[in-house]
């Protein structure tokens, strides 16, 4: 076969290090695209994905990924003025298989343009970047969570295995950015509160036995108090949304420090520290967690450390009622 028979492109688009892969993906690809020049914890807080809390009622390793995919990818970029194009099939849909064929040529085109693709099932259940392609091996090159477990990394993905690379959900889900646009920053801090607020006021989440804000809190405590978790799910829950409250505590001082857009920012700030300093000695603490790969994932959770974990839990809980209150106050939300 000739040079000129076979194209190949890449992108210098990778997976930012992180446990909420979605985030790290769209960090990773915008910033390698100079769409953005956000750090991860502005991110976080400006796409509202830092304070998203979602608890199955027995801390099932799906919690995090339950929410409308499309509708808040779609929003968490709008927020940052990026125009994007987000694809959603599932099995059960007729276009199903044809959906993955036309991927192919959307995500390549993207490539050409020199901009990176977010996606589901890139190693595994998680998402992460389609940063290259080579048709004379018919693979697209990516970037997942391997790369944090394994000394090679992510493996090349043959075309045939888009969507396919995690059986329990085969969904095929990508997000292309188009375009970046101005945007305004000061309703973008404005709306990130106002979603925080919201998210942690809802009363009902989209799927039965998962609860978001408030409610994922009492899911969590009932759970640890009945003995009725998953270990594996628990201590994954605890890293990915460790992580999401440093980020959150992170960008609300920002914010305090840069911003005079509200009063009482500051006293918000300290707040969210306070509750971040609660995860990370759940996380480190008590459940002696690595922040690095995912070696302590698979470890059993002793009695001991539960009954550790649920006064944490609790304050934290009330902690964020207190956060609430406060943004609420600063905000002028009725």
């Amino acid at each position: 076969m000739t040079q000129a028979s076979f194209q190949a492109g890449t992108t210098t688009a990778r997976l930012s290090p992180c446990w909420t892969t979605y985030l790290g993906a769209i960090h990773g690809v915008l910033s390698a695209a100079q769409m953005t020049d956000l750090s991860f914890s502005e991110m976080a807080g400006m796409t509202g994905m830092a304070f998203q809390l979602i608890i199955h009622k027995h801390c099932d390793v799906a919690s995090v990924t339950v929410y409308d995919w499309v509708g808040r990818h779609r929003n968490a970029l709008d927020r940052i003025g990026v125009l994007s194009e987000v694809y959603h099939y599932e099995p059960g849909a007729r276009t199903y298989e044809a959906a993955r064929i036309r991927a192919v040529e959307h995500i390549k085109a993207s490539i050409d343009r020199g901009i990176g693709v977010i996606a589901w099932a890139i190693d595994t259940g998680e998402f992460g970047v389609i940063y290259g392609y080579d048709d004379e091996d018919g693979v697209f090159h990516v970037d997942g969570v391997d790369k944090f477990n394994r000394t090679l990394g992510s493996d090349p993905m043959l075309y045939a295995n888009i969507a396919k690379k995690f059986s329990p959900a085969p969904f095929l889900h990508y997000q292309i950015p188009i375009e970046r646009v101005p945007y305004d920053c000061e309703q973008v801090y404005r709306d990130s509160l106002h979603y925080y607020v919201n998210e942690m006021e809802k009363e009902e989440h989209i799927a039965p036995d998962f609860q978001c804000g408030f409610k994922a809190y009492d899911n969590w405590i009932q759970s640890l108090r009945e003995a009725s978790y998953q270990d594996f799910g628990l201590r994954y829950l605890v890293s990915v949304y460790a992580e999401s409250k440093m980020c959150a505590a992170e960008y609300v001082r920002k914010l305090s420090e840069t911003w005079m857009g509200i009063s009482g920012l500051a006293d918000i700030a300290a707040k969210f520290e306070e509750v971040w300093e609660i995860y990370r000695v759940m996380s480190e603490e008590v459940l002696m967690q690595d922040w690095n790969g995912n070696q302590h994932l698979g470890k059993p959770v002793s009695k001991t450390q539960v009954q550790q974990m649920i006064p944490l839990l609790e304050r934290a809980r009330a902690l964020e009622v207190e956060t609430v209150g406060l943004v609420r106050q600063a905000l002028s939300i009725s």
